[in-house]
């Protein structure tokens, strides 16, 4: 549906459809590797590879090119990596040895689906030669620049509610919006502005954690939307707002999540140019690719990614784009809910990749 600015909805609004098995998880599963599989598969270095459980077994060093889902890997002290890659049928052990393909090794994440270059030793093991992921197309589309210019603008983790909030930045802000700015630039920029996205924690919720109520400036849930609203509502209505979840918002505590509860949030949905969106979204604004989450993920992946901290999550973004998954590790912080369709996965590529969480 086209709206006033063209926000064009690729996904985001869709029901979770969990039914509680067991089985769930394994179904969840399938559909990741296969999803991942076939985005390797384009690749042209990919092509004819087979899957763990198709790797000869007993025969010694026999080229192999096969794709598989990491399921656990060890770290030893001289850089070697052993990995276990699994498919619906089997288990393949591998080694990384060498030098070059150790370095690459050491960023594997358990639960991301790869295609492992090697040679059989014996049985079902194999020493590699290379590792490539899913990654993204060197050759992506630059968005078509469009004769007008104008501006998306993006932002996270207002915390409306907490003492630490910052008032008068988020006043400030607004009113740059709204074109109160001095510079002649500044003001350009804000009437040019179609886009106002805001990935998560827009207040900060009510019992987030531990003894969060002396942290709190405003105890109540429905009072924080209520401000929320109020101060979004004095940006003009010609900016389309888009807001998805955080883990402080009154959402489900599981990736897919939907839209921030309409009861909590109402004075939001009543807004007409503010559009209320799951984590993650997919969107088309005026002919770019937005891809929309909060972040929360990255908690799990910086500290298993060689050269990533907290300072620079861009770093743990572009691997979490190599991965095609926007949360590959299953079973850390992020909790993940086993629907049948894993719509974590990376697809399409985004023009644009936008997170918060992490201040």
């Amino acid at each position: 549906s086209t709206m006033a600015g063209e926000v064009r909805l690729i996904s985001g609004l869709e029901r979770i459809t969990i039914k509680g098995k067991a089985s769930d998880f394994r179904d969840y599963f399938r559909d990741r590797l296969e999803s991942l599989s076939s985005i390797l598969r384009s690749r042209a270095d990919v092509s004819g590879a087979t899957t763990a459980s198709q790797v000869p077994d007993g025969i010694k060093w026999h080229k192999v090119k096969f794709i598989g889902m990491i399921n656990s890997k060890k770290e030893f002290r001289d850089g070697t990596v052993v990995a276990e890659l699994e498919d619906k049928d089997g288990v393949v052990k591998v080694t990384f040895r060498d030098d070059k393909v150790m370095k690459k090794a050491a960023r594997l994440l358990v639960d991301e689906v790869v295609c492992v270059f090697g040679a059989t030793k014996n049985g079902s093991s194999v020493v590699a030669e290379d590792v490539i992921w899913p990654d993204i197309p060197y050759e992506s589309r630059t968005p078509a620049p469009s004769s007008d210019h104008y501006y998306a603008v993006l932002t996270s983790d207002v915390h409306i509610g907490s003492k630490t909030f910052l008032r008068d930045d988020f006043e400030r802000f607004l009113g740059w919006l709204r074109g109160e700015a001095d510079e002649s630039r500044l003001r350009e920029i804000a009437s040019k502005t179609k886009y106002l996205v805001i990935a998560g924690d827009l207040v900060d919720g009510v019992g987030i954690y531990p003894n969060q109520e002396e942290e709190l400036e405003v105890a109540d849930l429905y009072d924080q939307y209520r401000i929320a609203a109020e101060y979004l509502s004095t940006l003009p209505d010609r900016i389309r707002i888009i807001i998805i979840p955080g883990n402080h918002d009154a959402c489900r505590p599981t990736l897919p999540t939907p839209p921030i509860y309409s009861d909590y949030a109402a004075p939001l949905y009543s807004m007409e140019n503010v559009l209320m969106l799951g984590d993650p979204s997919f969107v088309n604004l005026s002919g770019a690719t937005f891809l929309l989450t909060h972040g929360r993920s990255l908690d799990d992946v910086i500290p298993f990614l060689p050269d990533c901290n907290f300072r620079e999550p861009q770093r743990a973004m572009v691997e979490l784009l190599k991965s095609r998954h926007i949360a590959p590790i299953y079973g850390e912080k992020t909790p993940l809910a086993p629907e049948p369709k894993d719509r974590l996965v990376i697809d399409p590529v985004p023009d644009i990749f936008h997170a918060g969480h992490v201040h």
